[in-house]
């Protein structure tokens, strides 16, 4: 016999450990476990909680952006008659309000919305080559005829009048 022992005994032990193996897994033996105690189960949870951090609005950075935020401030005023359209293409206060406060904040919502339309009517005069004048009347008569009835608007001639 010119084979090994153990290669012999490991060879037979293989093939014999495979029947075993394939009729061993049909069956599953029963497992009593007992404890003196009922088992127990520690189970612990963290609960994290994440606040969002503040961020800050951005800055509005465009004119029409700056004027779309201050629309609605723009029409309150004109509702309230206190506000119109004049004839160079800007607001101006018509009735000034008895209230200082509202007077003060009329006059803010004013200035800021003027800064703002003359830095589009430059803009436009740049980019289209005219004349700042002439793009103000035309945005002027723009103004006038987008108001609403009853909104303060200055004629071509100086004089006030509501549409």
């Amino acid at each position: 016999m010119g084979t090994n022992p153990v290669k012999r005994s490991l060879k037979w032990g293989i093939l014999q450990g495979v029947p075993l193996l394939v009729l061993s897994w049909g069956c599953s033996p029963t497992v009593k476990v007992v404890t003196p105690e009922p088992v127990r189960i520690h189970i612990r949870m963290d609960v994290e909680v994440k606040t969002p951090k503040l961020v800050a609005p951005k800055p509005v950075e465009t004119v029409a952006e700056r004027r779309r935020m201050r629309m609605g401030e723009v029409q309150q005023l004109k509702n309230a008659r206190v506000i119109g359209e004049n004839r160079d293409g800007f607001l101006s206060i018509v009735q000034p309000p008895k209230d200082p406060a509202y007077a003060a904040y009329a006059k803010k919502i004013v200035e800021e919305e003027n800064r703002d339309r003359l830095e589009l009517y430059l803009a436009n005069a740049k980019t289209q080559s005219r004349a700042l004048e002439v793009i103000q009347e035309e945005y002027a008569q723009r103004w006038r005829e987008r108001a609403f009835p009853g909104e303060w608007i200055q004629l071509p001639d100086g004089t006030w009048k509501q549409k």
